[in-house]
């Protein structure tokens, strides 16, 4: 596999409960784990199909990585059971669910893409969708 060109970085303050959430309630795969002697998370990765999420605990207010805000990912599933699945998943393990399951269709996806939208504990918008980005065009 090759490595994802693109990948996304989410800080928490509670580093170890976004990890516990993200592989409970979405599934993702701890890749790796470096904690620190203090209990936070120094760096870690997850997992989902192709792509990683870069994670770590927010650091010290002279860090420029402290001032991260929420952010906004998007997961791109292999088919619309496998999103529904995922919802259902998400649902039972009480997720904030702030759009349920639909099918959302722009011009960016006229055809239309399977989805649903859950807020992590921190404040942060997961989007399991079935649209494929394309980076070569």
């Amino acid at each position: 596999m090759d490595s994802p060109a693109v990948t996304p970085s989410v800080v928490y303050n509670d580093a170890a409960a976004g990890i516990e959430w993200l592989l409970r309630v979405l599934g993702l795969k701890l890749l790796s784990h470096y904690p620190m002697p203090d209990g936070t998370v120094a760096f870690a990765e997850l997992g989902w199909r192709t792509g990683v999420v870069f994670l770590c605990s927010r650091p010290a207010p002279d860090n420029p990585w402290s001032k991260v805000g929420v952010a906004s990912i998007a997961l791109a599933a292999p088919d619309a059971e496998t999103v529904r699945r995922h919802f259902h998943k998400a649902v039972l393990a009480g997720a904030d669910v702030v759009r349920e399951l639909h099918v959302a269709r722009t011009p960016a996806f006229p055809q239309g893409s399977a989805q649903f939208d859950v807020r992590d504990p921190e404040g942060n918008l997961w989007t399991v969708g079935t649209y494929q980005p394309k980076a070569e065009r």
